[in-house]
Order: structure tokens, then C-alpha cells, then sequence
């Protein structure tokens, strides 16, 4: 499974940032036809909520991976200093079972646009493959997830750095 979230990360990444990209492009180039030419791209909006959606969820497998969520950690140190072992489960489990519900409640709507027949209004595409791209980004989030309770990825290892006793600081003279 190891090899294979290595991978599924590595094509993920490769995924989100050519999909930030052509967002970033898309909108330059629609911004300046609409102030020079006053032809903006028919359907950008649409093409850049597509693009979003998707960085959006490969984002999630991306943080999801190198358990890299935004967290709050007021007592984590109580936590840590009391119960590490338990402390480390319950926030990957917590976690895991975040990812699961969201990739629940994700793919219920996919199938609930599928089933409706909802298409975008300029371009005319059916909303259900976005919520399909989410839904599969989702099931990947849930494998790093699962792969993040025993281990990280290799290249992610975070180190944080030591204070100075002394001072308070980090490494050493205020």
C-alpha cells in the first residue's frame, strides 16, 4: 500500500498543479480579453469552478498524506505529555473518519446530480463529473489517511525546532 500512495501522492500533486495553472491562466487571459476586447471566454466561470473543485480535492489528498491539516494545538502538550500514543490515534482516526464522512456525503450528491440531469448554463456539462473527480480524490484522501496511521511519506517528515531553555526562543539569543 506504501508504494502505492507514493504514487497516487506524486500524480495527485502533478494533478492539482496543472490544474492551478490552467486556472491561473484561464483567468489572466479572460480578464484581459474582457478589458481589451470586451470578449471574455464563454464560460470561464464555469471552466474555473471545475479547476477549483478539483484543487480543492487534491488538496485534501495532499494534506491527507503528509498530515499536514490546519490544527489547533492549545492542549496538545497536556495531550502529548499524558497520553501520546492514545493522542496520535485519536487525531488520525478522527481524521479518517472526517475524510470517510465527507467522501460519503460527496459522492450521495454525485449521484443525486447524476440522477437530476444538472448541467452547467453556458457550457452545458453535467455537474455529476465533477462531483465524480471529487468522489475518487475523496476514496484517495481515505488511503493516505489510513496509510497515515502507521507512517508518513518519506520526503515529509516535519521537524520542530527546539526553544533555548534560557530564553524561550528558538535557537538561543532574543
Amino acid at each position: 500500500m506504501v508504494g502505492l500512495t507514493d504514487i497516487i501522492h506524486k500524480y495527485v500533486k502533478w494533478l492539482a498543479t496543472i490544474a492551478l495553472a490552467t486556472m491561473m491562466v484561464l483567468t489572466f487571459v479572460d480578464v484581459n480579453l474582457r478589458y481589451w476586447v470586451g470578449e471574455p471566454i464563454l464560460g470561464s466561470n464555469e471552466m474555473t469552478e471545475f479547476l477549483l473543485g478539483t484543487v480543492v480535492f487534491c488538496g485534501l489528498v495532499i494534506v491527507s498524506g503528509e498530515r499536514s491539516h490546519i490544527v489547533v494545538t492549545l492542549l496538545e502538550p497536556f495531550f502529548l505529555r499524558t497520553i501520546p500514543g492514545f493522542y496520535k490515534f485519536l487525531s488520525l482516526s478522527t481524521n479518517l473518519l472526517g475524510i470517510i464522512a465527507v467522501a460519503y456525503l460527496i459522492t450521495n450528491y454525485t449521484f443525486f446530480m447524476y440522477e437530476q440531469g444538472n448541467d452547467t448554463e453556458i457550457r452545458h456539462w453535467n455537474w455529476w463529473w465533477l462531483g465524480s473527480l471529487a468522489s475518487i480524490l475523496c476514496f484517495f484522501a481515505v488511503l493516505m489517511s489510513i496509510r497515515s496511521l502507521k507512517n508518513k511519506l518519506p520526503s515529509h517528515e516535519v521537524e520542530l525546532p527546539e526553544n533555548d531553555d534560557k530564553t524561550g526562543h528558538e535557537g538561543g539569543a532574543a
